[in-house]
């Protein structure tokens, strides 16, 4: 069988039901396209990642498509596919662009400004934010990080993100009062 040319491999695999036929495809043509894909995606594991998902894809489409030349045909299904992930990467980066530029920091308005003696107790106050609250003020606040920025490090959700920073602003400001009240006794 691996003296087989590549268009009896597809045959027996598709009349036959020959897995061992795909795997000799694949021993022949699976660098080649891990190649293509890293030229495309740039990163070696998403090279991989994609190269088992065409070959998964190649099983499913092989048999209902004339092919002349399998080489050609895996090229371009290959090629296909690597600008398919990048046109979806593309429109996340756009979707996570429009969700950041309509996401302004909004303060409420009758927030006054936190006075020298708050600050210094900033440190104590953050350790007092539960651990989710905490690390969200610290990405958003203190190191200017996007909504979504702090979506994609901490894995929450835009809406858990949000509360999270809502919930821990306000807890914030009032560790902060607290503090600062105990030391001015």
């Amino acid at each position: 069988m691996h003296s087989a040319t590549d268009l009896e491999l597809v045959a027996a695999f598709c009349k036959q039901d020959k897995r061992q036929a795909l795997g000799i495809l694949y021993q022949r043509y699976g660098h080649l396209v891990v190649g293509l894909c890293l030229d495309y995606l740039k990163e070696r594991e998403a090279a991989r990642d994609a190269t088992m998902d065409i070959f998964e894809k190649v099983t499913l489409k092989v048999c209902n498509q004339p092919i002349d030349t399998f080489r050609a045909w895996l090229f371009y299904t290959s090629r296909n596919y690597c600008i398919d992930v990048l046109r979806k990467k593309v429109r996340e980066r756009e979707h996570a662009a429009k969700i950041a530029a309509s996401e302004a920091v909004e303060y409420p308005s009758d927030e006054r400004p936190l006075s020298e003696a708050h600050l210094a107790h900033l440190p104590d106050a953050l350790a007092r934010l539960s651990e989710q609250q905490a690390r969200c003020v610290r990405l958003f606040y203190l190191r200017g990080h996007s909504y979504v920025e702090v979506c994609e490090q901490t894995g929450y959700d835009l809406k858990q993100v949000k509360s999270y920073l809502q919930n821990g602003r306000r807890n914030l400001r009032n560790h902060l009062e607290k503090l600062a009240h105990e030391q001015s006794k």
